[in-house]
């Protein structure tokens, strides 16, 4: 991740302290955020500026996570590239430069838009399914109380009644849970952002507010719920049932298809080329549901027909209640389905990295680090830089690439050695390049430089000589004789010790892969959240589909008497709710995936098989436990069942 160097050297005496340090460091001295010398250890970040002799406290970072350095450089920086400054923070007079980790954030809206959209919908849809759970004998209550005489308000009041109690559990773990936060700093997991609890003690009143407006929340909707359920069975009339859309079923392979090969006959990235791969993604997406609907009753059939073959009674009740309603079934899949197939293809396009961060990347898969470009850093010299092309020898050969804009020529100039490592042919004159270039590094820097055959010249000569004062745009480049990476934690160290600011040091084209690398930590806040809206939706699944068979599965009591055992209630609810659920999960990634294949097909973006997996099991475990939960209470149902009359 890129993160911010701060060069400082006091002017007096009394100058005031950089936030988060307790003395200034010495010359060639640093300091260094916690988290960066951690994450840096590897590359040797504590010796890479300097000593690094004091860490920055948390009274100097945004955040406990935040990568910075503080350096005092050993060389002095020329008056026309230093700025004096007078203090830290705005309260000490106008701010004109502003540093650290929210230097790469984006606006405030785009984080607040992801707990909306993918936690509080789906809490909202878990919200109204909970409420009218298990809601028949409270709607026989409320019934009665209005035949004696009740109003509106009376009903209310006896919903309010009931579902207190469980409101009032929830807030008092909601509690808990916020409490937790405000004790101890806690690493969220996959985005690894640390909440800190002194930030969370400051807001303690939002948080309680937040709590209890949630607790008026849920008893409004159980409420308003209740009402809308009590107009609905107003009437007499009866309501018949809607055949299987198998039109729009039909469409979906079709949408499906036309999503991901509709593309292949348009310009990659013109309009038309995202147009029907939007097109054919909503349709498939839309249509998805009518597609689920259409299977579960296929599959019904398919498992009445093994529970003959087999003597279950189960497998023979839940594969005909399936073929003849697949309706319920696919309603309670339908939402965690689509919702993972939408998520995917947000994933996937928030996930791109750009073409020439994609190349960038490429670029490194085929050469490695065997070639490295060098920029110092303002307020460098000639003699500074031939200083540390010396020091790098003969690990690292220097070569430098001129190219004038005004000219529109490339001229490659270095060492004889330095060019035989290219595989380029030693010439004191400057001579064209014929041919193409014979080593894969070559290709790669001249494809980077916009080098082209016959406007590209090579000549034996002083890598060094206007490197740093040309106007014309001049890199040098380390490569190494035998092919080899090279070490680049070393080299950001010696370049530091050369130049007065040290160095930019990175691959062929690397300078693309920082806007990359932001882009995707800040896309697994998408994921975070997503994996707990699909979560949340699952279960809101499980929660129906645990309903709808329990209303319907009063009707299996008098099984155990035919059937002789009590298994016919573990297999009808494994068939009505684990099964449905657990294929919803897969059927939802596996539409996602092929969704995004045009966006993942050439490396430009990725779906992490972590996240994949994540989804399904989380999916899993829940229809595991709805299933178990209402084998349970069928169970129990049964067990209270007693013939009539008796």
């Amino acid at each position: 991740m890129p993160f911010p160097v701060i060069y400082l050297s006091p002017l007096s005496a009394d100058a005031p302290l950089p936030p988060g340090l307790t003395q200034w460091p010495a010359r060639g001295e640093a300091a260094l955020s916690p988290a960066l010398r951690e994450q840096g250890s590897d590359e040797g970040i504590a010796t890479r500026y300097g000593q690094a002799t004091q860490d920055i406290t948390a009274q100097g970072l945004q955040s406990p996570d935040e990568l910075l350095a503080y350096v005092r450089p050993r060389l002095a920086l020329p008056a026309d590239e230093a700025k004096a400054i007078v203090g830290y923070g705005p309260e000490t007079g106008p701010v004109y430069y502003q540093v650290g980790q929210t230097e790469y954030a984006k606006p405030q809206w785009n984080f607040q838009v992801l707990p909306v959209l993918l936690l509080l919908l789906p809490a909202g849809v878990l919200l109204v399914v909970a409420a009218r759970t298990g809601a028949l004998a409270r709607d026989r209550r409320t019934t009665l109380i209005e035949t004696l005489g009740g109003k509106r308000g009376h009903r209310a009041l006896i919903v309010v009644g009931e579902a207190g109690l469980p409101v009032l559990c929830g807030a008092a773990l909601a509690s808990a849970a916020t409490a937790l936060f405000w004790t101890v700093d806690l690493r969220l997991p996959w985005t690894g952002h640390v909440v800190v609890a002194a930030d969370m003690r400051a807001w303690w009143w939002a948080a309680l507010l937040a709590i209890a407006f949630a607790a008026v929340t849920v008893l409004s909707v159980t409420v308003t719920t209740d009402q809308l359920g009590h107009a609905r069975q107003a009437g007499n009339r009866p309501t018949g049932t809607r055949k299987p859309p198998t039109r729009w079923a039909i469409l979906c392979p079709v949408l499906l298809l036309v999503a991901v090969r509709g593309p292949d006959f348009f310009e990659p990235g013109t309009t038309p080329y995202v147009m029907v791969n939007w097109a054919g993604a909503a349709g498939a997406l839309a249509t998805l549901p009518a597609a689920i609907a259409i299977v579960m009753a296929f599959a019904g059939r398919l498992i009445a027909r093994a529970g003959r073959r087999s003597g279950s009674s189960g497998l023979i009740i839940a594969g005909c209640r399936a073929a003849a309603h697949p309706g319920p079934v696919a309603r309670m899949t339908a939402g965690v389905a689509v919702a993972l197939g939408l998520l995917l293809q947000v994933v996937a396009w928030q996930g791109q990295f750009g073409e020439a961060a994609q190349q960038a990347r490429s670029t490194i898969e085929r050469i490695g680090q065997s070639a490295l470009v060098v920029r110092p850093g303002p307020g460098s010299t000639n003699e500074q830089l031939r200083a540390f092309e010396a020091a790098v020898a003969p690990d690292a050969l220097s070569v430098a690439f001129h190219a004038p804009p005004e000219e529109n020529t490339l001229t490659i100039e270095g060492t004889c050695p330095a060019l035989n490592a290219l595989s380029l042919s030693c010439s004191t004159s400057p001579s064209p390049l014929n041919g193409p270039p014979q080593d894969p590094r070559l290709v790669e820097l001249l494809g980077w430089y916009g080098g082209t055959e016959g406007r590209v010249s090579v000549r034996v000569g002083d890598p060094v000589s206007q490197t740093v004062t040309d106007d014309a745009f001049t890199s040098t480049v380390l490569v190494s004789p035998e092919g080899d990476d090279l070490s680049v934690g070393d080299i950001k160290q010696l370049a530091y010790r050369s130049f007065p600011m040290g160095a930019d040091v990175a691959t062929a084209g690397g300078e693309w892969l920082s806007g990359s690398q932001v882009n995707e930590q800040q896309g697994r806040w998408l994921t975070f959240f997503g994996f707990l809206g699909i979560t949340t939706l699952a279960f809101a699944a499980g929660t129906t589909g645990m309903a709808e068979f329990l209303r319907a599965g009063r009707a299996l009591a008098p099984l155990s008497a035919l059937s002789g055992n009590r298994r016919v209630y573990w297999t009808a609810s494994a068939v009505s709710i684990l099964l449905p659920l657990a294929l919803a999960g897969a059927l939802g990634c596996l539409v996602g995936v092929w969704l995004a294949f045009p966006k993942t097909a050439d490396g430009g973006s990725h779906i992490s098989d972590l996240f994949l997996v994540a989804c399904l099991a989380s999916v899993a475990a829940i229809a595991v436990l709805a299933w178990a939960y209402a084998s349970k209470v069928s169970l129990r149902q049964a067990a209270l069942w007693r013939p009539r009359g008796e």
